[in-house]
């Protein structure tokens, strides 16, 4: 259900810096009514409340009303197949994820004039996307739930494979949550891009599971009511659970190597608001708009330089982080989440 952003979700946002709005790219096919309406579209996958402070936000500044639908990635996409034009704008989700927008499309390419304020590697040099936050795979755990199993709080992927942890571990379904198959390019990427290696592992994790929830939220919440003792999750999602009153949670990292998230806004083809949509691509990635994250908070790191940073983020430059190739990481996800699928989801008692 598409859902209306309210402007009395955030405060006054005058400090925001001025928009910049680029000139449509040289090529663009005729898209109805580009720029010449006063809305925009937008998919989004980060967590709800952010969703609605961005847009809420957005709209506040511009004048611009600013609709939004929270979506998981995998969800995203499937919709992008079969209701292009839907939205304008795509903005979370991690930025492999855009890259297959991309290749089926879906994207219409936009190098922002702030892109260049940002690290390098939080953008696509041809203009698929650009990154504005950015977490990391972990493990959060029920540390009360833990001790009743004689455990402690996991800090490698083997640790999730010992059987005390039978049936008490939830992951995020790598067909329809980000985080999911992140974490199954993880375990490839520790691997050397094994996809035996890497399929053996989640064989044996599958014993442990529980569930695989639709978004990695729902693990963290589940984890958080003592329903598993683990979840693999994003660090930021269990900050901010522990931080809505779930306090027996505790966040954990694998010692040996850990996936992390580059959070990407790209501009969808057809978009019937394009002009509309470079003014909000252009926007996430000024210093104030990656600043609500501290407001909100989400507890996701922003990728600008000078955005302010709220003190419960986790810290990413302390995560031993494995080398992320969001083109290999693109280009490998329909192999993993189809062998996921008939392997070991189809042959799993957990839901």
């Amino acid at each position: 259900m598409r859902k209306r952003s309210s402007l009395l979700l955030v405060g006054s946002l005058s400090a925001l810096m001025g928009l910049t709005a680029c000139a449509a790219p040289e090529g663009s096919s005729p898209a109805p009514q580009t720029g010449d309406t006063d809305m925009l579209n937008v998919a989004c996958s980060q967590q709800e409340d952010f969703c609605q402070a961005i847009t809420a936000a957005f709209e506040e500044e511009t004048g611009i009303t600013t609709t939004y639908v929270r979506l998981g990635a995998g969800e995203v996409l499937a919709r992008l197949d079969t209701t292009p034009g839907e939205f304008d704008v795509w903005s979370g989700g991690q930025a492999e994820n855009h890259l297959l927008a991309d290749d089926r499309g879906h994207v219409e390419l936009h190098v922002s004039p702030n892109a260049s304020e940002l690290p390098a590697h939080y953008n696509d040099e041809s203009g698929v996307w650009s990154g504005f936050y950015t977490d990391s795979v972990a493990f959060c755990s029920n540390q009360k739930e833990l001790e009743s199993l004689g455990l402690e709080a996991p800090t490698s992927w083997d640790d999730l494979l010992v059987p005390e942890l039978a049936g008490s571990v939830a992951m995020p379904h790598p067909a329809t949550a980000g985080v999911g198959y992140m974490a199954m390019f993880t375990v490839a990427t520790l691997n050397d891009g094994d996809e035996e290696a890497t399929i053996d592992y989640f064989t044996k994790l599958n014993a442990n599971v529980m569930q695989y929830s639709k978004s990695a939220a729902t693990g963290t919440e589940q984890a958080g009511r003592g329903e598993v003792a683990v979840a693999i999750a994003i660090d930021s999602d269990c900050e901010k659970a522990i931080k809505a009153g779930f306090a027996d949670l505790v966040t954990s990292y694998p010692e040996e190597g850990t996936g992390y998230e580059v959070g990407a806004v790209s501009i969808l083809s057809n978009a019937a608001n394009k002009a509309n949509a470079e003014k909000f691509f252009d926007w996430l990635l000024t210093p104030a708009a990656q600043g609500l994250y501290a407001d909100v908070p989400s507890f996701a790191a922003p990728t600008h330089p000078e955005a302010s940073i709220g003190p419960d983020v986790p810290r990413q430059d302390t995560v031993n982080q494995v080398d992320w190739d969001i083109r290999v990481a693109a280009d490998s996800r329909s192999t993993y989440i189809d062998a996921f699928e008939s392997r070991i989801a189809s042959s799993n008692d957990a839901v």
